[in-house]
């Protein structure tokens, strides 16, 4: 399925993303939590809005930073009460002050849940003085061990570090059912799929040849959906989106 990750249009309300959503024929929803933003985890409000656009919530995607126990469990829950089956999770950085709900506890709640897919993202490979990962043992060979469930980031690729956007992929393996689809060239990340530097056909094109039959999620800054134009303009850029993928999955 192709998603519209509600990131790619934050500055809008709930309501009015899932319309656009809806109008640029995706076919559901990767739910991004803010806990800054209410209406992101009210279970009852997201239900309204499935039951109005008929557009399902597949997956929810967790903040990137300072997660803790609580809200581990908060999005579980509301995974639960959704009926929605993927959890999407990022690897803590070092700087967060809780890292409890890693390792560990995520394979004592994922049997709690049986219903629930957690998949570990990738993690950006920074480092402090070339040296001290920002995000610990996060490599993709170490994180598809904690649930065997990964999501690929292509935002999280950094072709200088030495593990590029294929190896990433070859290293991630058959855990990987989950793509957040996005392009990036040196400077800036969430661009438009297609249209910078990332060998993004080559990765589809690998992708279809082992068959892959997870999600992808259209996961790009507001600037590149245009989200300042008019509604026909965004749902054009959207419309533009999901051609460039169903070159290669229909």
């Amino acid at each position: 399925m192709f998603l519209l990750s509600t990131s790619s249009l934050s500055g809008y309300g709930l309501h009015r993303i899932f319309q656009l959503a809806k109008q640029g024929e995706f076919e559901g929803i990767d739910l991004s939590v803010d806990f800054n933003a209410f209406d992101t985890y009210d279970a009852t409000y997201i239900d309204s809005l499935i039951q109005e656009t008929s557009l399902p919530v597949i997956s929810i995607t967790a903040p990137e930073r300072k997660l803790n126990k609580k809200q581990c469990d908060q999005l579980l829950a509301l995974a639960d009460d959704l009926g929605v089956k993927i959890l999407n999770l990022h690897p803590p950085h070092r700087l967060d002050r809780e890292r409890d709900w890693f390792w560990e506890y995520l394979q004592v709640v994922a049997h709690k849940y049986p219903n629930i897919t957690i998949n570990i993202i990738n993690a950006p490979p920074k480092t402090w003085l070339f040296i001290i990962s920002e995000y610990g043992d996060a490599r993709p060979e170490t994180i598809k061990k904690i649930t065997a469930h990964t999501a690929l980031s292509i935002d999280n690729v950094d072709p200088q570090s030495g593990v590029d956007l294929m190896k990433t992929f070859i290293l991630l393996g058959s855990t990987m059912w989950f793509v957040y689809l996005s392009d990036k060239n040196e400077e800036h990340s969430g661009l438009f799929p297609g249209e910078w530097t990332m060998p993004l056909e080559s990765l589809l094109i690998k992708m279809q040849d082992i068959g892959y039959t997870g999600h992808f999620t259209l996961t790009i800054s507001p600037e590149a959906l245009l989200a300042w134009e008019v509604e026909e303009v965004v749902i054009k850029r959207m419309n533009q989106a999901r051609m460039f993928l169903s070159k290669y999955f229909s």
